[in-house]
């Protein structure tokens, strides 16, 4: 039976305790600003910026109809070039919303936003939207799920990056011709032309 160490013990009952204590309830942000689809992106900038907001819950018919976040509206502005008064909220806004209950616990909810790729989740209880819970908000309380995710974002690059031998300077132990480009082949340090003799592709 292989044991893991102290650190890796640590960090599953961490995990294990967030998944049965913590919910979205706890980290939620309640400051939720919501504008009516008809409104311009001018409004909604200048409403975001008021209450220091990163995202808007956009309304129709006194209904949640989709949510706006401040990035949308750089890119809207930036890339596209288009006036924020000539543009709706209904037109930007991302819809349908992704939403969660107040008592869904974190690693739920950030399965959730990984698997919707999104950065904010609605909290709705009920028929109202009673609070926001960003990516950030997830990971500030919860250094065991950011560890895991960089290791498993570690492993993946790892696996997908091509292997590519070190190359150093020295005289070749084939030839005795001083290179710049050796390589650990067999055992010996060969340079780039003895490696084409012997075969010997990168």
């Amino acid at each position: 039976m292989v044991l893991g160490t102290q650190k890796d013990i640590e960090t599953d009952a961490s995990i294990k305790e967030l998944e049965n204590e913590m919910s979205v309830r706890e980290i939620m942000s309640e400051k939720v600003i919501i504008m009516g689809v008809e409104a311009n992106m001018s409004e909604v900038a200048q409403e975001m910026i008021k209450y220091n907001v990163g995202s808007m819950i956009i309304t129709k018919d006194k209904n949640a109809a989709g949510i706006i976040t401040e990035r949308d509206v750089v890119r809207k502005i930036a890339e596209d070039g288009i006036k924020p008064v000539e543009i709706s909220a209904g037109d930007m806004m991302s819809s349908p919303i992704i939403t969660a209950r107040p008592s869904t616990n974190i690693i739920a909810a950030a399965g959730l936003m990984t698997r919707s790729g999104i950065r904010r989740l609605a909290i709705m209880e009920g028929e109202d939207i009673v609070g926001i819970v960003t990516d950030r908000d997830i990971l500030t309380v919860s250094p065991g799920l950011n560890t895991i995710l960089v290791d498993l974002i570690e492993m993946n690059r790892e696996q997908n990056l091509p292997r590519i031998p070190e190359q150093e300077k020295g005289v070749c132990e084939y030839c005795g011709t001083f290179a710049e480009d050796l390589v650990l082949v067999n055992g010996l340090m060969l340079c780039e032309r003895c490696r084409d003799a012997e075969g010997y592709y990168e």
